[in-house]
């Protein structure tokens, strides 16, 4: 099964890409950037809520991409090594923007204002499911979207985050809890997605 915004190319290609502009071949990271262009594009605009922060942001890890894939070897995923740039790249844009929001309302004597990417999840899901996601740490939020709409396996996020399989199927255990609870509250207002967080088989 195909995952969301996947292009085309073979691994065992893509895999002769990355060779070839290790090599030092530039134009052969073009096919590459096409391939994972727009799925990096909707896991950016996902977690930053800005279409225009999303393309800023796939521009500079396809950089951190090239800039280092010298260091990249095959005895990981091309998909996951380049899903942990991303997944880095974006938390770091959060926590700036989190830092400079807390800042402004500080000046501004403001006590709250939703930032871009809550305004976005509360437009772009159900109430209860939009309501879920914004009460999670961003660190916990980029990991869902990955596991949940980026269908990324325990394997890829154990590559990503850096932590072992069972680590990250008990960190999703307790994330998926912290999600229907929070859902539960508001079930009574709409219909709310369960299919959503739970495990798959």
């Amino acid at each position: 099964m195909k995952r969301e915004g996947e292009g085309t190319i073979d691994a065992a290609v893509l895999e002769e890409y990355v060779h070839q502009v290790q090599d030092g071949d530039a134009e052969a990271f073009i096919p590459i950037a096409r391939e994972y262009q727009r799925q990096l594009y909707i896991y950016c605009c996902r977690l930053l809520g800005s279409e225009q922060d999303a393309e800023d942001a796939v521009q500079e890890i396809f950089l951190k991409a090239y800039q280092s894939i010298s260091g990249y070897k095959a005895t990981v995923s091309f998909n996951a090594w380049l899903y942990k740039i991303a997944y880095h790249h974006c938390l770091n844009l959060l926590h700036r923007r989190q830092l400079s929001e807390r800042l402004g309302r500080l000046l501004k004597g403001q006590i709250f204002a939703e930032s871009a990417e809550q305004e976005f999840l509360r437009g772009a899901f159900s109430e209860p499911l939009s309501r879920a996601l914004v009460s999670l740490p961003a660190e916990e939020r980029s990991f869902l979207v990955l596991y949940v709409f980026h269908d990324k396996t325990y394997a890829e996020l154990s590559e990503i985050i850096g932590k072992t399989p069972e680590a990250v199927r008990k960190k999703l255990t307790r994330i998926r809890r912290k999600v229907k609870e929070t859902m539960m509250k508001w079930q009574g207002e709409e219909q709310w997605e369960p299919s959503l967080i739970q495990s798959k088989s």
